[in-house]
């Protein structure tokens, strides 16, 4: 069975997933790069790995014109996020898909409406990427941030399989025992980085999330 990766931002955006993405395709061969970008534009140029919330609902807009849908009422569930799940898994390979935006945004619940009814029924494996912030001044890295983050994903009924934590400090063990207990992700499924270079999370995390 394919496995669907998909990166969501936990704590803010801007943590540029898409760095992240391309990390981890260095160590899994055959891995299909998706991006979905929560907006509404339908100026900016859909391709076969980019496409925004604004093309899909254009596209199933004109097909209930046409008359596809034989007069049935047109929603968001299930119309707009099957025709997401068809983009997220047009594939051959194992994919690894970006959610733009940031969990909790009011525009990324269609994207993650779509992406929780897909882990139903295929092998779908949730990474958030979250910085973890360090107070000099006390010397203590505050992990209450990432807790609630994984809970929030977790009323949208996501578990993250995997966490990256972005943090200027190494986090101590038990800081890591603490983010284990509180987010329930096994400890051995938490990477961390505290520099630009993501190429030694891009190998354990395609190792956590594609063996």
């Amino acid at each position: 069975m394919k496995t669907h990766g998909f990166i969501i931002s936990g704590i803010h955006s801007g943590v540029n997933k898409n760095k992240l993405a391309e990390s981890i395709q260095k160590y899994k061969k055959d891995l299909t790069y998706k991006y979905l970008d929560p907006c509404l534009n339908v100026q900016k140029t859909q391709t076969d790995n980019y496409i925004t919330v604004g093309h899909v609902t254009e596209k199933v807009m004109k097909k209930e014109r046409r008359g596809d849908y034989l007069g049935a009422t047109v929603q968001v569930t299930p119309h707009i996020t099957s025709a997401i799940r068809e983009f997220l898994t047009d594939s051959d390979n194992d994919t690894i898909s970006v959610i733009g935006g940031n969990l909790g945004d009011i525009e990324n619940v269609v994207a993650i409406e779509a992406v929780r009814e897909m882990s139903h029924h295929l092998n779908v494996k949730i990474l958030m990427y979250a910085p973890v912030i360090y107070l000099k001044a006390v010397g203590e890295l505050k992990t209450k941030p990432v807790q609630h983050a994984v809970k929030e994903a977790m009323k949208s009924g996501l578990h993250p399989h995997a966490l990256c934590l972005m943090c200027d400090k190494k986090p101590e063990e038990s800081e890591m025992n603490k983010i284990e207990l509180f987010t329930a992700v096994p400890k051995d499924n938490i990477v961390w980085h505290s520099k630009p270079d993501l190429d030694d999370c891009g190998k354990q995390l395609a190792s956590i999330l594609y063996k």
